[in-house]
């Protein structure tokens, strides 16, 4: 089966799985809704610790929520292939500039297994080093794997702007 409809499918059985705050599990069973607030608590837990990373040019703390198989999807960008492909990327990224403020809001948060996915949206400032600033919001998805140590790590990660194109 294509991997686009193997990502496909998963995301449809989240979807149905996760409609009323509950999950089913890879085992069958179903996650309660404070299963699923516990995983979105650790979720935005991770986020905040990211997003203080991010503040502070800390590329070790970027780079360290996200699975060693993980992929980031940025616009206008090849993805970013597994930890050492993001952390040149987040090198590369860094170089140019940093984030000034912003954050990011979890929408939504729908838990199978050991897989969650989250939903949500962000607004940042970015200063490059030009001085210059750049300012966008947008939207997200990013599909977390708990990992042996039950530490939620980042396997997908894609965003986009909702401002329009500059031509």
């Amino acid at each position: 089966m294509p991997i686009r409809v193997v990502g496909l499918a998963v995301v449809l059985a989240l979807s149905a799985a996760c409609s009323s705050n509950t999950a089913t599990t890879s085992a069958g069973t179903v996650a309660s809704s404070a299963d699923v607030a516990t995983v979105r608590a650790s979720i935005e837990a991770a986020n905040s610790r990211f997003l203080e990373a991010f503040k502070k040019g800390d590329k070790a703390g970027l780079v360290a929520n996200y699975a060693d198989e993980a992929l980031l999807m940025m616009p206008n960008e090849p993805q970013w292939r597994g930890r050492d492909g993001i952390d040149q990327a987040f090198t590369a990224f860094l170089s140019q500039m940093s984030l000034k403020d912003g954050g990011a809001t979890t929408s939504d948060v729908m838990v199978a297994g050991d897989l969650a996915v989250e939903t949500g949206t962000f607004a940042w400032t970015f200063a490059a080093k030009d001085g210059s600033e750049i300012k966008d919001k947008g939207k997200y998805v990013t599909i977390w794997k708990r990992q042996a140590d039950g530490a939620w790590k980042i396997l997908r990660d894609i965003n986009n702007t909702d401002l329009p194109a500059v031509h």
